[in-house]
């Protein structure tokens, strides 16, 4: 029987659903837009692994699907994330805003260990957006802009995460951030921070850091720094450096390569690693893409275990016939360790076979 506060997330989703379809047609710019989606999935481990019960300060998880971000459960279908979106987009004389209300295991992951408490699971994103100068601020809680992937897994090349979007990079931040265009295709953006995942700071340090971002006709590159104490109670930095690379090959080809490297020096920890990307557009509506990557965790900070893991990823993109707009994604995904950490610890590789349906509104 679904609990009282399970009843409400699916009476607020509907009720949204059905205001976003009332002001779909309104598209003008300045005026209100709101939109959505919803992301189901279904996993085939090949493995069946034994479930492992991960509790958080907010959360208790199932997982079957070891060292995978939010598609953990294996063998029954399962509702990932439903979200809606509403937006004023800024102008040079007028402020801007966004508001992300989520529902769901992913934004329950994401928040898990959120000092202000697990209601702020239901806010992906809150912030306001100012003209100021030759750019603009904006101010309040919003994803992060680290990774070559994102949240919603509508937005990415592949349907599940990659092992560095799931253990290499915070989330979501809260504070102030400045974007500066310099010149026809470069900017760069300042900004400060609570630290990674709070909203409420867990020690008296502040995050700094500096992005780039250069958007030239023959591809893309950025490179960003964040850099503040991140555990609890402590002065000491932790540093992380990301880059992305993103160049189209043809009209149909495109790489990607993504790198990313960190230091926690409260708790003597590294990790690092590197993920390839190739995307093949088949036609308008089918794409073919292939990930590879190889993550170090060399003091099993970030997963747990002292380990190097690895995955090969390969997603087929076609469109749902039966309902329009909607996305179905088949993958096959391999992930393998040199640490026996699959299966409750008893196996050092899984393979899986995932459906993904994803449906914007």
């Amino acid at each position: 029987m679904l609990r009282r506060w399970q009843i409400v997330k699916v009476a607020l989703l509907v009720g949204m659903a059905l205001i976003s379809n009332a002001f779909a047609a309104d598209n003008e710019s300045g005026k209100l837009k709101i939109s959505g989606f919803w992301d189901g999935y279904f996993t085939f481990n090949t493995s069946n692994p034994a479930t492992m019960v991960v509790a958080s300060p907010n959360y208790t998880f199932k997982v079957e699907n070891a060292l995978h971000n939010f598609t953990f459960r294996n063998r029954r279908p399962r509702l990932q994330l439903a979200e809606i979106v509403l937006e004023r987009p800024m102008t040079e004389k007028r402020f801007g805003f966004r508001l992300d209300l989520d529902a769901g295991t992913t934004t329950e992951w994401v928040h898990q260990a959120e000092p202000a408490g697990r209601s702020w699971a239901f806010v992906q994103q809150a912030f306001v957006s100012v003209p100021l100068g030759k750019g603009y601020l904006d101010f309040g809680k919003f994803v992060t802009h680290h990774g070559a992937e994102v949240i919603e897994s509508k937005d990415n090349w592949n349907y599940s995460r990659s092992l560095l979007f799931a253990w290499a990079i915070p989330y979501y931040h809260a504070g102030i951030r400045y974007w500066l265009p310099m010149g026809k295709s470069d900017k760069v953006c300042l900004h400060l921070y609570q630290g990674w995942n709070v909203i409420k700071d867990n020690n008296r340090s502040k995050s700094i850091g500096l992005m780039w971002q250069r958007s030239a006709e023959g591809y893309a590159l950025t490179v960003n720094y964040t850099g503040g104490a991140e555990l609890p109670n402590s002065s000491r930095l932790r540093h992380l450096l990301d880059v992305v690379f993103t160049k189209p090959l043809n009209a149909k080809d495109a790489l990607m390569l993504n790198a990313d490297w960190a230091r926690d020096n409260a708790a003597s920890a590294t990790w690092y690693g590197l993920a390839v990307y190739w995307r093949r557009q088949l036609n308008a509506n089918h794409a073919l893409t292939l990930r590879a990557e190889i993550f170090r965790d060399a003091d099993g900070f970030a997963t747990g275990a002292i380990q190097t893991a690895k995955e090969i990823t390969l997603t087929y993109e076609m469109p749902a016939l039966w309902q329009r707009g909607a996305l179905l994604r088949l993958e096959v995904r391999h992930d393998f360790s040199d640490a026996a950490v699959f299966d409750g610890g008893t196996k050092k590789r899984q393979t899986l076979f995932i459906l993904g349906l994803l449906q914007p509104f």
